[in-house]
């Protein structure tokens, strides 16, 4: 049986390995919303002779043209947001109400409209189970070294959670995401380790959308094999919370941080031309 997935986020590090990951297997159609149909393209040329692959441009607020991306969709896989600690984000929640107003369209009219499930990328920092390992200290930290996204992530959750005679919602909700080579990935409703790479997270999306086992859960951690590796992952994610804690407390923070990687990056382009 075919399944029709439509994925939003396609473009980003995790949506455009998900999207990998559904090209390699044959009893899936593929619908893109994306809002640079040359940026995705780009990542994947040949997208535009895949038979399998519908691809729609426009802007998260083109309802009808939405609306055209998930008519039929059986799953939909939601990675839109924002990595770093910056005001005013709203991708997520954005998304979401226009998904939920796409479907809510579709479902006029048609004796035969039956739901979606949405698997949405989300955060173990928001399931009490996965975060009552953390010192309370580090919980702190976290949730204010990425207020501004976290936000953003919260309401567009509420958006879809409150909706459901139009979704059944699956929270993905990793900790740390992290660039590096998959050691293999583990799903759970109890645990989330303390990293997951993009790839292995990808992999859990794809059997997240495909296994039945897991159409009736709510929220799932998914784990890198190898992602409790602190001596390996706890720097960079050490800088990331300094980094966003100055981005929430110091004003004028990524102005300043524009400015100086401007000069980091002159300075290092003008060596490599001597």
């Amino acid at each position: 049986m075919v399944t029709t997935i439509a994925i939003l986020g396609a473009t980003g590090k995790t949506g455009r390995q998900v999207l990998q990951r559904f090209l390699a297997k044959q009893d899936v159609n593929i619908r893109i919303y994306v809002r640079s149909h040359s940026k995705l393209t780009n990542i994947f040329p040949s997208l535009p002779s895949d038979s399998r692959v519908s691809i729609f441009q426009g802007p998260l607020q083109d309802i009808d043209n939405m609306s055209k991306c998930l008519d039929g969709a059986q799953k939909i896989i939601f990675t839109l947001g924002e990595n770093d600690n910056l005001p005013g984000v709203s991708v997520i929640e954005d998304g979401a109400k226009s998904v939920l107003a796409a479907l809510a369209a579709l479902r006029q009219g048609r004796k035969n409209w039956q739901r979606p499930r949405v698997i949405l990328l989300s955060s173990a920092t928001w399931n009490a189970t996965f975060a009552a390992t953390r010192p309370a200290l580090v919980h702190w930290a976290i949730k204010a070294a990425f207020i501004h996204p976290y936000t953003d992530l919260r309401r567009g959750q509420a958006v879809f959670l409150d909706a459901p005679s139009l979704v059944s919602v699956l929270l993905v909700q990793p900790n740390a995401i992290v660039e590096d080579e998959p050691s293999g990935h583990e799903i759970s409703v109890e645990r989330a380790s303390l990293s997951v790479t993009y790839g292995d997270l990808s992999a859990g999306i794809v059997d997240l959308a495909c296994k039945k086992e897991f159409d009736t859960l709510t929220a799932v951690g998914v784990s890198s094999k190898a992602g409790d590796n602190g001596l390996k992952y706890g720097p960079i994610l050490g800088y990331r919370i300094v980094r966003g804690l100055c981005a929430t407390y110091v004003p004028g923070f990524w102005s300043v941080n524009k400015f100086v990687n401007a000069i980091i990056s002159t300075v290092t382009f003008k060596r490599k031309t001597i």
